[in-house]
């Protein structure tokens, strides 16, 4: 294991670190906007970002000084809530001494897509409730709210399972971006506090999505929501995730058939 040497560390300043947190249901992912050319690190330097909470550490590697190359995931799943979490970059020396620690920025908060950073508020909460022999469902009486019935599994549980993040997530998105532009006919994306507004915001903030039709067309909402869960998707890597898991699946089967 590299020891880190912190001797002559330099600081990295907040304002040339955004770390942006996107979600739902409690399976979050973060963007890192990282500006260090004005530091003239070595650019064979390693850059490493950490999401921490007190005990609590992940440790993803976003490549080199001269080749910024962010993980293919980096999802947050292994904190649950990620209230109170925060985030610090650190630059690395790959020469040698190898391991010096040539400069940190600690204690980030992360942000919400497009706004300044701020406490978060969850995209869909989560509740446990007794379903009878349903396992879980999704209730709009107020803003969208993802009922787990805690007879059956645990809500925890349920949203970081491989299956319900490959096949059920997508399909809670595009039920709820449905409900907000054909049920609820809402387009506008001004009202920090209005539910619906955080929705669209956040399907806007999926690369290559674009912002919400001006106009009211059910044609052309279904498919700017289409595109929205395709960008989802794609962002989420749901088919490698859902494959690797058919996979270890698939493996158990023939193991035990076999046995059998």
């Amino acid at each position: 294991m590299t020891r880190l040497n912190f001797t002559g560390r330099r600081r990295i300043s907040h304002q040339h670190v955004t770390i942006t947190v996107s979600g739902i249901g409690g399976i979050e992912s973060f963007r890192a906007e990282l500006q260090l050319e004005s530091y003239q690190f070595p650019s064979s330097a390693a850059v490493i970002i950490e999401a921490w909470r007190q005990l609590e550490l992940a440790r993803f590697e976003f490549g080199t000084i001269g080749n910024l190359q962010p993980p293919a995931d980096c999802r947050l799943s292994e904190f649950g809530a990620i209230d109170g979490l925060k985030f610090r970059v650190k630059v690395v020396s790959m020469e040698p001494p190898r391991g010096r620690l040539l400069a940190v920025a600690d204690r980030i908060a992360p942000q919400a897509p497009g706004q300044q950073a701020m406490p978060r508020v969850p995209l869909l909460a989560v509740r446990s409730q007794d379903l009878g022999r349903e396992i879980w469902r999704l209730d709009f009486s107020d803003e969208p709210l993802l009922l787990v019935n805690p007879r059956v599994v645990s809500r925890k549980q349920l949203v970081q399972a491989t299956e319900f993040q490959s096949l059920v997530l997508p399909e809670i998105l595009r039920s709820i971006l449905t409900r907000i532009l054909l049920v609820e006919q809402t387009r506008s994306t001004d009202d920090a506090e209005d539910w619906t507004a955080r929705w669209l915001r956040f399907a806007e903030s999926l690369p290559g999505v674009g912002r919400v039709p001006e106009d009211s067309d059910p044609e052309s909402d279904l498919d700017w929501i289409d595109s929205a869960i395709s960008s989802f998707c794609r962002w989420r890597g749901v088919d490698k995730q859902f494959t690797g898991f058919w996979s270890v699946r698939q493996n158990t089967g023939d193991a035990q058939a076999e046995q059998g």
